[in-house]
């Protein structure tokens, strides 16, 4: 009887760590300026037609720099919803090296010859 209920116990505890682990899981941070369609669907209060052109601006327009810029570029997005999406997951992390808009880079240096 000790045995059966050691093993109840056990399960209970190797469930409840599963359910935390997969709460986990699902709460991780969705980087707009990396995320895919259906991981920005993923945020509390962004649809799909929300998450399509938040995707298209940033292909559009260049990656976003901040909550400022997302609210701006996005029409339909204030701070108030930006604020929302942060607090469920949603970051705006710029990458390293800025990318510009169509995919156009800066040229540096002088002219070539």
């Amino acid at each position: 009887m000790d045995k059966l209920l050691k093993n109840f116990r056990s399960g209970i505890i190797v469930g409840a760590l599963s359910l935390l682990s997969a709460g986990f899981a699902l709460a991780s941070p969705v980087n707009v300026n990396t995320a895919t369609q259906t991981e920005v669907e993923s945020i509390q209060g962004i649809g799909p037609a929300k998450a399509k052109t938040i995707i298209a601006e940033r292909l559009d327009g260049g990656h976003f720099q901040d909550a400022n810029d997302l609210q701006k570029r996005v029409r339909g997005i204030g701070m108030k919803s930006v604020e929302k999406m942060v607090d469920h997951g949603f970051t705006i992390e710029a990458p390293s090296s800025f990318r510009e808009p169509n995919g156009r880079t800066k040229k540096e240096g002088g002219a070539s010859g």
